[in-house]
């Protein structure tokens, strides 16, 4: 298990290291449990148009601490949702071209990726059809009273074989949690929220082809211990749609890859 500093240093290496280890995931193996909530927009000449709402689930779990850096084991789901009703999306009217489309895949992963404690890039286990290049960067942290919050910017290319150009996408995420939770030495897994802002090139499965423009999805999310304690709305999501991941999370870490487009 991790050590826990006795003082916190917001400025230094090695504690923003501890910061994204405790608070997004956990001090010691234990998986942990991430669910969001949000929404995705198209933005061209600067006009910016909502294209659909989405619910997402992550099951994440540390399998190996080093000092210079660490394994994360993770799943996704990712079900979109009509920005007016609410209603489960099957398919998708391109607000851009009038083309109606078949939805993406909602799984991606599992997938193991290997992040280095200075920020450097992070590695990945292979997906099918895809290969993805990614960079990470922590911090600033910053501490008001009791409360902590961490950015954690990624960086993310994409390529397909089948695509003419790569899918780009810039994670802006800032977590926080409480302080006194974090400095805890025997308390390994600490309650957590984020705000979540994606910048990206268009989704290949819109075919918008050479049209100018990108995307932006804003999020919310929230760290959970066990699975009942996800958004209800989104337990409810995976029991329809992935029962055997609703059964047990933990264990679809070990099913076999999927990759959608992202």
């Amino acid at each position: 298990m991790l050590e826990t500093p006795k003082t916190l240093d917001p400025d230094d290496p090695a504690h923003l290291d501890f910061l994204h280890r405790k608070i997004l995931y956990a001090a010691d193996e234990r998986p942990v449990f991430w669910w969001k909530r949000g929404t995705k927009y198209g933005v061209v000449s600067g006009k910016i148009t909502p294209m659909w709402d989405m619910w997402v689930f992550f099951v994440q779990r540390a399998v190996e601490h080093r000092d210079a850096s660490f394994d994360v084991a993770s799943l996704e789901a990712v079900y979109l949702t009509d920005h007016d009703t609410g209603a489960l999306l099957e398919d998708y009217t391109n607000p851009y071209t009038g083309e109606t489309l078949s939805l993406p895949g909602r799984l991606m992963g599992p997938e193991t990726q290997t992040f280095d404690s200075d920020g450097g890039p992070a590695e990945t286990s292979a997906l099918p059809g895809v290969s993805i290049e990614r960079t990470h960067q922590l911090g600033p942290a910053i501490i008001t009273g009791d409360d902590i919050w961490l950015s954690v910017d990624s960086s993310a290319i994409v390529t397909r074989s089948s695509d003419a150009q790569p899918f780009r996408v810039n994670d802006l995420e800032t977590f926080n949690a409480k302080l006194s939770d974090v400095l805890k030495p025997d308390q390994p897994g600490v309650p957590a929220q984020a705000t979540l802002q994606l910048i990206s090139s268009w989704q290949s499965w819109l075919n918008m082809g050479e049209r100018p423009g990108s995307q932006v999805t804003r999020l919310v999310a929230k760290k959970a211990f066990e699975f009942s304690d996800i958004a209800v709305e989104l337990q409810k999501l995976l029991r329809q749609l992935h029962p055997e991941i609703a059964a047990n999370p933990v264990a679809a870490l070990e099913r076999p890859p999927e990759s959608f487009e992202r």
